[in-house]
């Protein structure tokens, strides 16, 4: 059994390293109630030594997403999404078009919350989840999990989660 837990370490640990940094976000959508706790998880390999900087930033829709799940979405959007099977009204735009801010940040186990949240119960939990306290209206978006490591530069530095937050 410690052979076998051996060889998936050492299997880990050499992918760390051919891949440098990796960063992955399991849910890609997360739908939550309104005043409820919630956790947004966001998993790193790197091959650095240093520790890591974490940080987990906000970006607002480009358009309203509730008028979508009443069943009410411009006939505009869904022209061109239908187009561009890519490309979502809601998610793909700008960020001068958009909220963008930063949620929080964690050096070593200094935890720092963006100014917009401070005072929120919020924190970064275990290597790089998001804990959030209790949902406000504003916090539906998307969440960008992003680790930074002074020696570790190539690779996927960062992955993003759609929140949902429902009455």
């Amino acid at each position: 059994m410690d052979r076998v837990l051996l060889a998936w370490a050492a299997l880990f640990w050499l992918t760390a390293i051919a891949g440098g940094l990796q960063v992955t976000v399991p849910d890609k959508k997360k739908v939550a109630m309104l005043f409820q706790p919630t956790v947004l998880r966001c998993h790193f390999s790197t091959s650095s030594h240093q520790p890591a900087v974490v940080q987990w930033k906000f970006k607002s829709y480009c358009q309203d997403r509730m008028g979508e799940s009443l069943g009410m979405s411009s006939p505009r959007a869904q022209s061109l999404s239908k187009r561009n099977l890519e490309w979502d009204p809601y998610l793909d735009c700008l960020d001068s078009r958009r909220t963008v801010r930063v949620v929080a940040s964690k050096q070593g186990s200094t935890v720092t919350l963006g100014d917009f949240y401070r005072g929120r119960e919020i924190t970064i939990v275990h290597d790089a989840d998001l804990q959030i306290g209790k949902l406000m209206w504003g916090d539906s978006g998307l969440y960008y999990c992003i680790i930074t490591t002074p020696d570790d530069l190539e690779g996927k530095n960062e992955d993003s989660v759609e929140l949902l937050v429902l009455e």
